[in-house]
């Protein structure tokens, strides 16, 4: 569950950066629209991972697993 939170995270905040790096590149090439479609892309799968796995989390098999320690 640890893991599957970091690397949501981390997809967000590499997502953040890509769209932050293209507003900073000029306009005439086809490369901030490239950046602009993988930073959206990589938060939605940040998002959804998050989201999948809070219910993950709240399925009864696995609550019961964490509440006894055995994750």
């Amino acid at each position: 569950m640890k893991l599957a939170a970091v690397s949501s995270v981390a997809f967000m905040v590499v997502g953040g950066l890509l769209v932050f790096l293209a507003q900073q590149l000029p306009l005439e090439t086809v490369m901030p629209a490239v950046l602009v479609a993988l930073g959206f892309f990589s938060i939605f799968t940040g998002a959804l991972g998050m989201v999948g796995t809070v219910i993950v989390v709240m399925l009864p098999y696995v609550s019961r697993q964490l509440d006894l320690c055995q994750h």
